[in-house]
């Protein structure tokens, strides 16, 4: 004992004390530093030593001082110095653990003393004695070098191993004795029971703080109707201290009928779109060449877990991984060191992958001692002097608890990824119900819209058979109805080409059908087939006009039409294909449903009921038609029959009227000449009495005065050139009759068509001639060269005595019902060569009058048999009619009439120069 010793009661004393305030303070809290730190200072103040301090023992070996308490400033303070695990030589180690020895040195004398708990072989306890002997002369020069005369070692033990060291030291020479001993023991005893209690703390907060990061996590992946994953990653990262992270999970990693889905490894595959990946820091950089474009789609994580054991995987430093090598060009460009591999599985199903990435860091640790190679230096250290060790870019080691964190991290994000994916396929489900509930409501509306269309287009046909009114009234609805931007009719042609004759198409697009012009359609292949599949009666729909394989000439047509997309129905009536019924969407393609397919052939049948029966009431209408026409053609016939024999015997009578004038006619006109020449022979002979008789009897005298013979010797002559002249017009009005009657020309032959009209105007000359109430009325002949006409003369003749009656009556009742001065009444009449469209030559006749005109109504009817305006008994209705058929029917030519109210009235006759057979 030292000759500073204490006396045994005080010692006790201040024992019980230390050991009192230690054992509160403990109980006080259970904080670790604050009990070591008053641990320290409470046995420096026990021992009155100048330097307490507890040395904590590194993984590896090394040791830190983590406490320390020293005595007015006797000793340097060594706090916060790493000593190197050689420091302590493997002997001693072996003592602290297996005997749990004390250790007390005396620098001056070279001693130290050992007092062992247990025994080295057996491990039974010992009694406390302390065992001197020499000290190591290392030893002596290491306590040296740290200014330490005596020494005090006391090992602290933690779950039966070596957790640390308290050591005392003091500046001199001090002695240790057994109560001492005994009470630095009893500390390091509490000591132990503080570490357990505090580790115990560690461990309860450390899991508070694990479940404290889960909570959050959780909430953040599920404080939302859905989950989101980005700030839960976020959180993660956050959690581990690290630098980056990555959540790479399969698209689609569960469903509600437990199909079979793709694995993971097979969603990784190159071009493969079944992954979604959520990045957060920083991240590698991929080179562009790559054919992996994510990090999870290298093999080496594939090639890790195929064994099916699904750990977290903590690579503390991926350059020292050999099976990273190909990923670790994408981490040289950046700081990243560490990562932590978290696989993410449900039910034995690996959904994706969960990574943290950690930087490099910098270390700096401070040892005491000046580090020397040589290897007898390995003990004793040259001097304490602080050799700071520094390294750059050095990895950070995954904890254990980080791991058991990483997992239970990953076990959440793997549920909720399954949750996701029911809540994102429910949605789905429920969303596909909607749009099924929609498109049922959709199809419904669409089916009421399109029995209210074809009830409207049956109800148009039973109100009416007007086919055009029919189509216009169809395609509009029906365009509308589906929304479509073009609906057209097409009608085939005998040929089977067609065109389009009905449609109801937008005001931007071009229109098929016009006022002026239907679009033609000449389709070799519906030509060939003679109608294709549509004979068949079958419907077609193209959803895309460049997807269907169509010839280039076809697509060119359908662009024509600016179609993208097209149904067609087929029309029929009966059994025969009539025409189609199509609607087109010009916009864009599309898809054509079933029901508006079958709409549009519904549609179609009924424009083919509704073309069949128009076609029978037509039928009906035509017999009908023929049955009025062939009434009105009996009674026309029967009226030309009248007609007609009144003019053969009109046309007899002047015939034998003419013949029986024309002889004495002749035989005066024959005589004329012989009584011209006696008169002149005998007026010449006269004159020679005269001359050879100058004095004649008075008888003669009395005689030639009494007859005027000198007035009959010059009037004479005169007389009997106006017998000629008289004789001449009879001999003409006879051959106006005759030729007017043509009894001579029944058939058909070439007659100069100036006599018959001539001729007529003789005839009706009469009615010309000025009456009292009645001016004259004048003709005005424009005659062209015509050639000779081959018709039948005498019903052409017929013709112009119909045409200038009427004209004469025109004129003659104007002049009559007005009482104003007006012109005198005209007719014109205009010949002239002209020619029919065929190029067939024809002579037009053109009589004109400048009567009161024909008001529209009447003109209509001019040429109806019957029809009259002339009072009753005055006209009977058939002259314009028969007239109408002797042009048009017998000649095959042109009449008709131009009239204009007070401007007058034109008859057009025209017929060809040669008969038309």
């Amino acid at each position: 004992m030292s000759q500073f010793a204490k006396p045994n009661f005080r010692e006790s004393i201040d024992q019980e004390s230390v050991l009192r305030r230690i054992t509160n303070r403990i109980r006080q809290t259970l904080e670790l530093e604050e009990i070591i730190t008053a641990t320290t200072a409470e046995v420096c103040s026990l021992l009155g030593t100048d330097r307490v301090m507890i040395y904590k023992f590194h993984a590896d070996g090394s040791g830190q001082v983590i406490s320390e308490s020293i005595h007015e400033n006797r000793l340097p303070s060594l706090l916060g110095l790493n000593f190197p695990a050689d420091d302590i030589p493997p002997h001693a180690r072996e003592l602290f653990i297996k005997s749990r020895v004390r250790s007390i040195v005396n620098v001056e004398t070279q001693q130290i003393g050992q007092s062992p708990l247990q025994e080295l072989e057996n491990g039974e306890n010992l009694a406390e004695d302390i065992r001197y002997r020499p000290v190591d002369p290392c030893h002596i020069e290491y306590l040296t070098a740290m200014g330490v005369k005596s020494s005090l070692v006391v090992p602290i033990f933690y779950q039966d191993e070596l957790w640390g060291l308290l050591a005392s030291h003091n500046s001199e020479p001090s002695d240790i004795s057994e109560d001492e001993l005994t009470a630095v023991q009893m500390v390091v005893g509490q000591l132990s029971i503080a570490i357990a209690q505090s580790d115990l703390l560690t461990q309860a907060r450390e899991k508070a703080e694990r479940e404290k990061i889960i909570n959050r996590i959780s909430t953040l992946l599920h404080s939302l109707p859905t989950i989101i994953f980005q700030p839960a990653l976020e959180a993660a990262v956050a959690a581990f201290n690290g630098c980056g992270g990555r959540l790479c999970m399969k698209d689609q990693a569960f469903n509600l009928h437990d199909e079979p889905l793709a694995s993971l490894t097979e969603c990784l595959m190159p071009r493969s779109n079944g992954v979604q990946v959520y990045t957060y820091g920083q991240q590698p950089l991929i080179p562009t060449q790559s054919i992996y474009p994510l990090m999870e789609q290298y093999s080496v994580w594939q090639e890790h877990y195929k064994s099916g054991q699904y750990d977290a995987w903590a690579i503390s430093d991926i350059y020292k991984i050999p099976h990273l090598r190909s990923l670790q060009v994408a981490f040289q460009p950046t700081k990243i060191r560490s990562i932590l591999m978290i696989p993410l599985e449900y039910r034995q199903q690996l959904v994706g992958y969960l990574s943290i990435f950690r930087q490099e860091i910098d270390t700096e640790t401070l040892w005491a001692g000046q580090f020397d190679l040589d290897e007898r230096q390995v003990y004793p250290r040259l001097s304490f002097d602080v050799w700071r060790e520094s390294k750059k870019a050095q990895a950070q080691t995954w904890t254990e608890a980080e791991i058991e964190l990483a997992e239970d991290i990953g076990d959440l994000f793997a549920s909720s990824i399954q949750q996701h994916e029911l809540y994102q396929q429910v949605q789905a489900f429920n969303a596909n119900l909607e749009h099924e509930v929609q498109k049922r409501t959709l199809e419904l509306q669409r089916t009421s819209e399109q029995q209210r269309v074809l009830f409207e287009v049956v109800a148009k046909i039973r109100e009416s058979l007007d086919i055009k009114a029919i189509f216009q009234t169809t395609t509009q609805e029906l365009c509308k109805s589906l929304q479509a931007d073009r609906v057209a009719v097409y009608r085939f042609h005998p040929d089977w080409s067609g065109e389009f004759i009905a449609e109801f198409v937008g005001e931007e697009w071009m229109k098929l059908v016009t006022v002026d012009m239907n679009t033609v359609w000449q389709d070799s292949y519906l030509q060939a087939t003679r109608g294709g599949r549509y004979r068949h009666n079958e419907t077609f729909a193209v959803d895309d006009i460049y997807q269907v394989g169509h010839s280039e000439c076809h697509i060119e047509f359908l662009e024509q039409l600016q179609a993208q997309a097209y149904a067609i129905a087929p029309i029929f009536i009966g059994q025969q294909l009539w025409g189609l019924l199509a609607a087109y969407q010009n916009s864009a393609p599309r898809h054509w449903e079933s029901s508006e397919i079958q709409f549009i052939a519904q549609i179609a049948l009924q424009l083919g009921v509704a073309l069949q029966q128009a076609e029978l009431l037509k039928q009906s209408q035509e017999q009908a038609d023929q049955l009025v026409q062939a009434l009105r053609n009996l009674q026309q016939t029967q009226s030309q029959l009248i007609q007609t024999e009144k003019m053969s015997s009109l046309g007899q009578l002047v015939a034998g009227v003419a013949h029986e004038i024309n002889n004495p006619v002749n035989f005066i006109y024959g005589n004329l000449a012989h009584v011209h020449e006696y008169a002149d022979d005998l007026a010449s002979m006269l004159e020679l009495y005269q001359q050879h008789c100058p004095q004649p009897s008075q008888e003669i005298i009395n005689r030639a005065e009494e007859i005027d013979l000198e007035f009959i010797t010059e009037d004479f002559p005169k007389t009997l050139s106006s017998m000629k002249i008289g004789v001449d017009r009879i001999r003409q009005i006879v051959m106006s009759l005759r030729n007017f009657s043509r009894l001579d020309q029944a058939e058909m032959k070439a007659v100069n068509i100036h006599e018959g009209i001539d001729s007529t105007l003789l005839i009706l000359q009469h009615r010309l001639k000025a009456l009292p109430e009645v001016p004259n009325i004048k003709i005005i002949k424009e005659y062209g060269d015509l050639p000779l006409v081959e018709c039948y003369a005498g019903q052409i003749n017929q013709v112009f005595m119909n045409v200038l009656s009427n004209a004469i009556d025109a004129l003659e009742h104007d002049k009559k019902s007005t009482s104003e001065q007006v012109n005198p009444g005209q007719i014109t009449i205009n010949t002239a060569v002209s020619e029919f469209e065929n190029k067939v030559q024809s002579v037009v006749i053109r009589i004109t009058d400048n009567g009161a005109g024909i008001p529209d109504s009447v003109q209509q009817r001019v040429f109806d048999p019957f029809f009259t305006t002339k009072p009753i008994g005055k006209g009977t209705g058939l002259g314009l009619s028969i007239s109408y058929q002797i042009v048009v029917e017998k000649h095959h030519g042109i009449f008709k009439c131009n009239s204009q109210p007070n401007l007058g009235t034109e008859f057009w006759i025209e017929i060809p120069v040669s008969h038309i057979r």
